[in-house]
């Protein structure tokens, strides 16, 4: 058995409903798997996060992500998207409907569902995504754009992410620049975010993530 150990650093919380595993980009081939892990810090909370993906096919699979913190294990969330690709050449997009559950695995009896719609799309040299999803009291739309550029089994991503989000604690809008790298079967991915709009009161302060994940 291979051990993989990840060590990354994120500051966030509230935003692992959106993005899934990994880092949105891969595996897109049946039978194709991955595993990320991240570490979230606000509001003076730390989490860690172990997420993973199966690819049953490219229209169907299944993602796993399971919250760690302060020697407990938190609510993990389940999620089957559902994609349907179109490619034209070297033109390649996706719409996903993601229906998700989160179960009381840290404890309680409480069970919240959820369902997200995206569409992506990428070229040689953009690459797009937006994400609106709601889990519980929680609705949030989630975009990245901005440029891309491929090489020899890597590719490199400078995108602009706007991530907002209104629950019973009030709305938040963050936005910043987000850098992917992925290379053969590894991917990398940065990020900083801050409010230009924070009216809820359980957010407070800037957004900085940085992640790495694996695929076969």
């Amino acid at each position: 058995m291979r051990v993989i150990i990840f060590v990354l650093l994120a500051f966030s919380a509230g935003l692992s409903y959106a993005h899934q595993p990994v880092m949105d980009m891969a595996p897109r081939w049946e039978g194709g798997y991955g595993v990320q892990t991240r570490v979230t810090h606000a509001n003076d909370r730390t989490e860690t996060w172990l997420e993973g993906v199966y690819t049953f096919k490219p229209s169907l699979r299944m993602t796993l992500k399971v919250p760690y913190a302060s020697g407990d294990i938190g609510n993990a969330i389940l999620a089957m998207p559902l994609k349907r690709y179109k490619n034209q050449g070297a033109f390649t997009s996706n719409w996903g409907l993601t229906p998700s559950v989160r179960m009381p695995t840290g404890g309680g009896d409480d069970w919240d569902a959820g369902l997200g719609l995206s569409y992506s799309s990428e070229t040689p040299k953009v690459y797009q995504l937006y994400d609106f999803y709601t889990l519980d009291d929680v609705v949030g739309l989630d975009v990245n754009v901005g440029r891309a550029w491929k090489g020899d089994g890597s590719s490199f991503f400078m995108l602009w992410d706007i991530s907002a989000q209104d629950s019973d604690t009030g709305s938040r809008v963050l936005s910043g620049p987000v850098a992917v790298y992925f290379k053969d079967n590894v991917i990398f991915r940065a990020e900083f975010k801050y409010p230009v709009h924070d009216d809820d009161i359980a957010w407070s302060g800037n957004y900085l993530s940085v992640g790495v994940g694996l695929v076969y």
